[in-house]
């Protein structure tokens, strides 16, 4: 029977349940994925904080959809709840990510994102309204620059205008020292602030979404190699006094070399057991389940999927099979069964084709990329010391199409 108002309402609500975006650990839709497992990367994240005592760095890498911002609002409630002051900001405020990253840039958009996400008490005046002071006062060398912005328009400027950008560089290059050494006074001078009201606190930096940076075909390895740099030449850089820093960032970054700073990763579940036959791994299967469950509940998860819905082999198990382990991808499929719904319940044939749908996304392939594909999967695992330049390109665009979890 074609769908009813009530039936087309019934889908409107569930396919909005199931948006994609970040939820924190309080909200009722939150299941909780490693609080419970051997591996638990907030723990480990908080274990590394806890434990450096006055500062540190540390890299936080998981693929985009994957949970990763979750998780740091996790770790942001457990670091607040331990009496850490938490500031955290997210790189898409406040970078073009399509393009290349330089140190310059990244220097003040870290110390901008810093001062923006601090409580006004504690903030003499904004960093911002500091660093263009400070241009405005030393454009000797380059008098044609004028850098007299309001805090507000510097900062959209910076995002949004690539001419600017340059100019800003270019007024930096040069005093990148000074400008560091700026940058730490500022820092410092918040660091004080907040422990003359509490001396026991200490203050951790979460910068998130930074591995979201990624280009085009035509300039995807000038990005990933200006991201090579900074992580590679300018770590001294990164690391704000006093505070315990933690940025997002590529996972491809690991199998650089050098390496970088110590990284925690956030893997995709784990569905399948590693055997030849790739059975079905329950603990990792039942997460799921729970995660549709929070989002569908029980009357509606049967409407629109029949009463096996959230039975063993049933449609909504088929689709946690086919989405790999990501919890984005699973949000995406049943959506898009929702979209391509036209009788209530939807058939086994709509899911085929959803699936079907999801596997020729991943079409065509070259040779030299089914090759590697061929070796990742027959080792199960990625041994840096065999990836060169090209195979790390490679493997980059895998992590971003989730052909590699």
């Amino acid at each position: 029977m074609p769908l009813t108002a009530e039936d087309d309402q019934v889908i409107a609500t569930c396919y909005r349940s199931l948006r994609d975006q970040p939820i924190g650990p309080d909200d009722p839709r939150y299941v909780e994925i490693w609080e419970h497992a051997d591996y638990d990367p907030v723990r480990r994240l908080c274990k590394h904080i806890a434990w450096s005592e006055i500062q540190s760095l540390q890299l936080f890498s998981g693929f985009s959809g994957s949970g990763k911002s979750t998780q740091l609002l996790r770790l942001q409630r457990d670091l607040t709840a331990a009496g850490y002051l938490v500031i955290y900001a997210n790189a898409e405020d406040y970078l073009n990510l399509g393009e290349p990253i330089e140190a310059e840039e990244f220097l003040i958009t870290m110390a901008g994102a810093f001062s923006d996400n601090l409580d006004e008490s504690l903030l003499n005046e904004s960093y911002w309204t500091r660093l263009s002071n400070y241009l405005s006062k030393t454009q000797v060398n380059v008098p044609e620059l004028s850098f007299k912005l309001d805090p507000v328009s510097f900062k959209a400027e910076l995002k949004s205008s690539p001419t600017f950008r340059q100019r800003l560089r270019k007024a930096i290059q040069s005093r990148l020292p000074e400008v560091q050494r700026q940058v730490q006074a500022f820092v410092e001078e918040v660091v004080n602030t907040v422990q003359q009201k509490n001396p026991a606190q200490r203050v951790v930096f979460l910068f998130d979404s930074f591995e979201k940076l990624r280009g085009t075909p035509s300039n995807e390895q000038e990005i990933m190699t200006s991201i090579e740099r900074l992580f590679g030449s300018y770590l001294d850089m990164l690391q704000l006094p006093y505070v315990h820093c933690v940025y997002s960032v590529p996972a491809w970054l690991a199998f650089l070399a050098p390496r970088p700073p110590d990284m925690t990763l956030l893997p995709t579940v784990r569905l399948w057991n590693r055997t030849q036959a790739r059975t079905p791994y329950p603990p990792g299967q039942a997460m799921f389940r729970r995660l549709v469950a929070r989002r569908l509940d029980h009357a509606d998860a049967t409407r629109l999927f029949g009463p096996s819905a959230t039975e063993d082999g049933g449609p909504i198990d088929r689709l946690i099979a086919a989405c790999g382990g990501h919890v984005r991808d699973l949000l995406r499929l049943i959506q898009e069964v929702l979209a391509r719904a036209s009788t209530l319940p939807v058939t086994a044939a709509v899911v085929d084709r959803v699936i079907s749908a999801a596997r020729r996304d991943l079409l065509p392939i070259a040779l030299d990329d089914a090759r590697l594909l061929r070796d990742i999967a027959a080792k199960q695992n990625l041994e840096p010391e065999t990836l060169d330049e090209v195979a790390i390109e490679k493997l980059s665009g895998f992590f971003n199409t989730h052909m590699v979890m």
